[in-house]
């Protein structure tokens, strides 16, 4: 009897701690009543520093003769970047490739034209008013190709901290907006994410390579973008 009496005492303590545990499960499981924004920020800087990319391409009959011209080509471009005053550790090398120029006759036999050679390189340029003198020494050294001019911000992290900080304020408006036209009280953020920047661009940037005589570049400005995913909580 004693055995079965304390069963019966145990039982319901044991039920009502199994509901509580349930019940925690359950709440749990529950999604979150919230509303989730993306919001923007957006801060337009002066570059203060420009990539460039340069390089020198060729045929000759023989692989040899071509690796020895772009190693001659690319030596002249860099000695020339230099006395602008560019830092060696400021130019580095992107791609060099090697291949067979074949052309095919009406049989659809190869016939070897030569071997070319390319070899690219990334020129950092940290002033950007002399962009163009740099464009213009490259290729009076003898470089036949010129790439893509990016500006950028060195440092851009005060850039980003405030672009960080309208992207919050943007998400807030735009939850706060969401919550008065749903009849929604809007609380606190419950999470944020922080989903991206976006690409550099440069506003107003322009090239112009006539001749090759000279280079005027236009660095225009540099957008720094901060993208956040932020969840508000919202109740009736």
């Amino acid at each position: 009897m004693r055995a079965r009496d304390r069963l019966v005492r145990w039982l319901p303590a044991i039920v009502a701690s199994s509901m509580l545990w349930l019940g925690s499960v359950w709440a749990a499981d529950q999604p979150l009543t919230g509303i989730t924004v993306t919001g923007t920020g957006v801060v337009w800087a002066e570059p203060d520093q420009a990539v460039v990319e340069v390089g020198w391409t060729g045929v000759e009959a023989l692989a040899g003769e071509a690796v020895a011209q772009a190693s001659g080509a690319i030596e002249a471009i860099r000695d020339a970047l230099e006395r602008l005053g560019v830092a060696a550790h400021d130019t580095r090398t992107t791609s060099y490739l090697v291949w067979r120029e074949e052309r095919w006759d009406e049989r659809g036999e190869p016939h070897l034209l030569g071997y070319r050679v390319s070899h690219n390189l990334q020129v950092v340029v940290r002033d950007v008013d002399r962009v163009g003198e740099v464009i213009t020494a490259a290729t009076a050294a003898g470089a036949n190709h010129v790439g893509g001019i990016t500006f950028t911000v060195a440092d851009r992290r005060a850039f980003e901290a405030e672009a960080r900080s309208l992207a919050v304020d943007a998400a807030r408006d735009r939850a706060s907006q969401l919550a008065e036209l749903s009849g929604l009280t809007l609380g606190p953020a419950l999470g944020i994410e922080e989903v991206g920047q976006g690409v550099p661009t440069a506003l107003e940037a322009a090239l112009d390579m006539g001749g090759l005589g000279g280079a005027g570049v236009a660095a225009g400005r540099h957008a720094v973008e901060v993208v956040v995913r932020i969840t508000f909580d919202a109740r009736r």
